[in-house]
């Protein structure tokens, strides 16, 4: 309704008006962030990024994170010439990175240092919850930090609004082709790129060493599938919400969306056979497709099945219970197409306030933060899958790494609350098994197009 208002009247016009619809937005995102905190025994039906540790600021040298090949070289940042000027100046930079984050931003931020010693990088840390507000009231004083790093959640509202600057003229494209390509497509709204991918978050499959057929592993989801049906200790635990099991209508031949964002779940049989599959899933003795995340997390560390279908935020538990008996390895294709799940990425986002000078750094200071270097050090330190597929990671995010290269970029927009509530409905119904998939499938594709207008 906020778009369509906006819509007709003309930008100057409005602006005040936008700022105090901007605010309120802020706000109501701000109390869905504390999701963030909550027990894995509570997560949401909707995907959010690993819980945001205690409130500690991050130091930084001022005022106060098997890699699949990347398609184009980035190499690490280098010192200016002798022929060239070297930058100087003062960039500000506002975050919500603490503990291993915060670690790991202050080693990141002293390598800046090393390479850029005229330019100051000025932090401020801002609690999650608070970082939106924050951020949003400064743009609409006309102030604001230079660089901001934050989740995409935000994107759509602050894009619509003009509080991030666009990116696509001001980013070159060597920079670009070396970060994962859904990472990249996560931070665009209408074709236009909004923000620079730090890291990223995407399901893979779990798997105990100690129960599955580690010189063998399932190659498609029918043998998996045929692997968990030998006997309960084969199982699969799937998280039944729709982030978890997006990347398996593609497999099947399905498609959520178009890409008008209209619902075409109901446009051929595939998102009908990925939910007799999971159904399939469900019925065996051993495997779980529930909503019980805690449930499905603890009985996977009790090692009562071998496969899990989950994402990077659990490494560090999960590794230490199994320790090496804990493998990852990408989601096996489906008969139809590889598995390809969502992917979001927390990024580098430009004030648009910031002047031609204050830009120029911002971004210099953006592209280190985004660089091959930089990605290590957030995987050695954080455990985070940089988005630079130059960068090394840790041999327990490999599997999540070669996912990246199937993986979708998950979207944006009003019909995404729609799927997380009619989508989430659909996967429920399949497994009770009480109506006709195709008709669920029917069902759930109308309601998610009528609620949003489509």
């Amino acid at each position: 309704m906020t778009s369509s208002i906006l819509s007709t009247v003309c930008r100057p016009a409005l602006r005040a008006t936008r700022l105090l619809i901007l605010l309120a937005i802020v706000f109501t995102l701000a109390l869905l962030a504390a999701c963030r905190d909550r027990d894995r025994e509570e997560q949401p039906a909707t995907p959010q990024p690993r819980a945001a540790e205690s409130a500690v600021p991050a130091a930084a040298p001022q005022t106060d994170p098997a890699a699949a090949p990347a398609q184009a070289a980035d190499a690490p940042t280098a010192a200016p010439t002798a022929t060239t000027a070297a930058p100087r100046g003062v960039v500000s930079l506002w975050h919500s990175w603490s503990q291993t984050d915060g670690d790991a931003l202050a080693r990141i931020l002293e390598d800046f240092n090393q390479i850029y010693p005229e330019v100051q990088v000025e932090t401020l840390f801002v609690a999650y919850n608070d970082l939106l507000q924050s951020y949003a009231q400064a743009v609409a004083d006309g102030s604001g930090p230079d660089l901001v790093l934050a989740p995409n959640w935000w994107l759509s509202d602050l894009t619509m609004l003009g509080a991030v600057q666009r990116l696509d003229d001001r980013v070159s494209t060597q920079h670009l082709d070396a970060l994962w390509p859904a990472a990249v497509d996560n931070l665009r709204m209408d074709g236009s790129l909004y923000g620079l991918p730090v890291h990223y978050e995407v399901v893979a499959l779990y798997y105990n060493r100690e129960l599955a057929p580690t010189d063998a592993l399932p190659a498609t989801l029918d043998e998996l599938l045929a692997y968990a049906a030998q006997q309960p200790a084969n199982g699969i635990g799937i998280y039944a919400n729709p982030f978890h099991l997006a990347w398996g209508f593609p497999a099947f031949g399905g498609a959520i969306f178009d890409g008008d964002g209209r619902a075409i779940l109901d446009q051929s049989d595939g998102a009908a056979r990925f939910l007799a599959w999971l159904a399939a899933v469900n019925a065996l003795n051993g495997s779980y497709v529930d909503t019980d995340y805690g449930m499905l997390l603890d009985r996977f560390k009790k090692g009562e099945f071998a496969f899990f279908v989950d994402g990077p935020w659990a490494v560090s538990e999960l590794s230490a219970v199994l320790g090496d008996s804990l493998g990852v390895m990408p989601l096996p294709p489906g008969p139809a197409a590889a598995s390809q799940p969502w992917l979001y990425a927390d990024a580098a986002y430009v004030n648009p306030n910031a002047s031609p000078e204050q830009e120029s750094l911002a971004l210099l200071l953006a592209e280190h933060i985004t660089g091959p270097t930089s990605g290590e050090t957030m995987a050695a330190i954080a455990n985070r899958l940089p988005a630079n597929r130059n960068a090394g990671a840790d041999a327990r995010l490999s599997g999540f790494v070669q996912q990246a290269a199937a993986a979708q970029a998950m979207p944006h927009g009003p019909h995404m609350d729609a799927f997380w509530r009619y989508g989430g409905d659909m996967i429920l119904k399949a497994l009770t098994g009480a109506e006709d998939l195709d008709a669920i499938v029917l069902e759930s594709a109308t309601m998610i197009n009528e609620t949003t207008g489509r």
